[in-house]
């Protein structure tokens, strides 16, 4: 865990506009200017498959993805010693809603991740500029605990909306309500803050139930145009041959039809009865005329135009379906069209919008799309990926924080050698880092083959990564070892530089090899960064995407 950097204003540079950083979002965040961002949408790693109880637990509180959010989970020694900061840190702006949460949770995985989004959601206010807006998208198993987060970080009169996204249509439940929504927290750094009207379509059923009338314009309302009780002047004398004071009321101009007007470049009228005089001419009077011959209430023609003003449940925005274009297979992925509802909304062209866990892109792609200036950061490697080679490929994006060259992965493995092992790792199209950082019997990442092998009744895929210098043939050998011992169809063995040793060359090839359709493949292989780096990649089958468990090209990372 990084050492705590004050809360203070910054002097650093602020994030770079159309780039994707590499690496723990706080200890990038450490390093940028104060109040130097727009717009903050963060969707944090949150592991919303697990049971709730499952969180509470002392101990093993169910494992995420990647084992770089292993600490989010768990109560270990990483939260521990976070804890103890907020403990002994009494200007820490969530101190008060930390420790209040221990005393009520416990030293448990929930308190254990709320103290991780804690120290992030105070740099997240610090770099957030005074006109700034910032989106925490969650759901409901944590969302309770992070609004005291946040109330306590950005202050509670800062909070604006919980907005409620539905994020599926169904989800069935025999003991309790189905649950099929997310939570957005929506929070300003400020009184003062950007924005904009943005319009969401009516519902189907509101159009056909309020706007049942039609014409040659359109679809339309009719608006009532009297109010409740007696009034004196115009307002009280009779027109078009109505005279409302006999039902107790008195004339009342819509607003919406005094707006109409100025639209069309016509003076509004002073008198009360030249305004509807002006209304009636422009055809958005309807005057009813009874079967007697008399004048029914004349009612103003509200046309259906544009859409309502966005409101804060989301119930137009359809989750990504199996067969969207847009669909990457990532498994937190949002739609296109949500991300871009929040961008309009608290940003004006020009702006620098910020997502601090990015994943497959959606908030960075919406924000170019928009003509905003973008910055997202991902502690996966396989994110950053997706990003430059499938969601935004072909355009100019610059990466900070990942290898470009041997010299840098070695600098990696010196310094963060378990960041070095889950990018070595992610560098093989379909393999994922182990979840375990020690003790993890030889395995580092884990990938599964799309088709079973002829000879083998296995389609698990292992590998184990070595950043030192001086390859050591014992370590090898304990992996051939693991391999057996988990009856795995294969194994990568790497490197940073390639094994010319003869007797590993030997040992790899005793392994035998794997039949995958009509093809052979080496069982073991042994593969190295300097190889990767080469375009020189290792000899595999195709294996399954590790997020929608369909076949992977193994060529769509190496692009």
């Amino acid at each position: 865990m990084s050492d705590w950097t004050p809360l203070l204003p910054g002097f650093g540079d602020p994030p770079q506009d159309r780039t994707l950083y590499y690496g723990d979002c706080y200890d990038w965040m450490q390093r940028w200017d104060s109040e130097s961002v727009d717009l903050i949408y963060l969707d944090p790693p949150f592991n919303s498959d697990a049971k709730y109880n499952v969180l509470f637990r002392g101990r093993g509180a169910g494992k995420a993805q990647y084992r770089a959010f292993d600490d989010t989970w768990h109560w270990n020694n990483s939260a521990a010693a976070r804890l103890a900061i907020y403990q002994g840190a009494t200007a820490r702006p969530a101190r008060a809603a930390v420790l209040g949460l221990r005393q009520m949770l416990g030293e448990c995985g929930m308190l254990a991740y709320l103290t991780y989004m804690a120290e992030r959601l105070e740099q997240m206010k610090r770099i957030l500029k005074s006109t700034g807006s910032i989106y925490l998208h969650c759901d409901p198993t944590a969302s309770h605990y992070l609004k005291l987060v946040m109330d306590a970080v950005f202050g509670a009169a800062n909070f604006r909306n919980e907005i409620v996204w539905r994020r599926t249509f169904s989800h069935g439940s025999a003991t309790r309500w189905g649950d099929i929504h997310d939570t957005l927290l929506f929070y300003t750094a400020s009184e003062k803050y950007i924005w904009n009207r943005v319009e969401q379509r009516y519902d189907p059923t509101y159009v056909r139930e309020k706007y049942r009338h039609k014409d040659a314009r359109g679809r339309y309302q009719q608006i009532v145009m009297t109010g409740p009780g007696p009034s004196g002047g115009d307002s009280g004398k009779p027109w078009q041959g109505y005279d409302p004071t006999q039902a107790g009321r008195h004339w009342a101009v819509p607003q919406r039809g005094l707006q109409h007007l100025r639209d069309k470049g016509i003076p509004v009228p002073r008198r009360l009865h030249a305004q509807l005089d002006a209304l009636l001419e422009q055809g958005l009077v309807y005057i009813p005329r009874k079967a007697n011959g008399s004048t029914g209430v004349p009612r103003f023609k509200l046309y259906l135009k544009g859409g309502q003003p966005v409101q804060d449940i989301i119930l137009d925005v359809p989750p990504i379906n199996s067969q969207a274009a847009e669909r990457l297979g990532y498994p937190t992925q949002k739609p296109m069209p949500l991300l871009e509802r929040i961008i309009r909304a608290s940003t004006n062209s020009g702006n620098l919008v910020l997502d601090p866990f990015c994943g497959c892109g959606t908030a960075v792609d919406a924000a170019n799309r928009l003509d905003r200036r973008w910055a997202g950061i991902d502690i996966s490697s396989f994110a950053i990926d997706l990003i430059c080679e499938r969601r935004m490929a072909g355009q100019q994006i610059n990466v900070e924080g990942t290898p470009f060259s041997l010299s840098a992965a070695e600098k990696l493995a010196r310094e963060k050698p378990f960041e070095f092992e889950s990018w070595a790792i992610m560098r093989m199209p379909g393999f994922v880092p182990n979840t375990v950082q020690v003790a993890d019997g030889g395995v580092d990442g884990r990938s599964t083959l799309a088709v079973k092998p002829s000879d083998h009744n296995s389609r698990l895929a292992l590998a184990q990564v070595k950043g030192g210098r001086k390859f050591v043939l014992s370590q090898l050998r304990d992996f051939l070892h693991v391999m057996e011992s988990k009856k795995a169809a294969l194994g990568v063995y790497v490197t940073l530089n390639p094994v010319r040793s003869r007797d590993a060359q030997a040992q790899a090839y005793k392994a035998g090899t794997v039949t995958v359709g009509a093809e052979e493949y080496p069982r073991c292989q042994l593969w190295s960064i300097a190889d990767y780096f080469e375009k020189r990649r290792p000899h595999l089958p195709t294996m399954n995407d590790p997020y929608n468990g369909k076949p992977l090209n193994q060529g769509e990372l190496f692009a």
